[in-house]
């Protein structure tokens, strides 16, 4: 029996798809709130770009995110990167909300109008933790993958 031992890819097109996915939702919950759409139109298309950052930032430090709900994937971004406690407790709180992805306890609640604009800051504030010299980092190496 021959076993093979893989090496380990890159998660540069993962990270990719995850990030400008993020970016894509986060303006197109912008554009919606600023349309006057409905608030909770706005918090479900923000906290899937919140959810597309959370799951990104993983990705950039190859760490899998095994469960998309709030408190999961903090557990492992703020082991990862330096996440306020507020922000933390901010991001953690909408499970409360909108718990869809856990796997104990699926649970779908109405956001109030103030989670649109919180949902919508929390998104800024996790965008602004992405190290751009990490993000380099990792498309080079994606890069020299691909022509490998």
């Amino acid at each position: 029996m021959r076993i093979e031992f893989m090496t380990q890819k890159s998660r540069y097109d993962e990270f990719e798809k995850e990030y400008l996915g993020a970016k894509a939702y986060l303006r197109r919950a912008k554009q919606f709130r600023d349309e006057g759409q409905v608030h909770s139109v706005v918090f479900n298309v923000a906290s899937l770009a919140l959810e597309r950052y959370l799951v990104a930032l993983c990705y950039l430090y190859d760490v899998e995110p095994f469960n998309h709900n709030y408190n999961c994937l903090m557990d492992s971004v703020e082991k990862l990167v330096d996440v306020s406690a507020e922000l933390n407790t901010e991001i953690r709180s909408l499970d409360e909300i909108f718990d869809i992805c856990s796997i104990d306890n699926y649970f779908h609640g109405e956001p109030e109008l103030s989670d649109m604009e919180r949902i919508v800051v929390m998104c800024d504030a996790v965008d602004g933790l992405f190290d751009q010299k990490k993000m380099e980092e990792v498309r080079e190496e994606g890069k020299r993958n691909k022509n490998e």
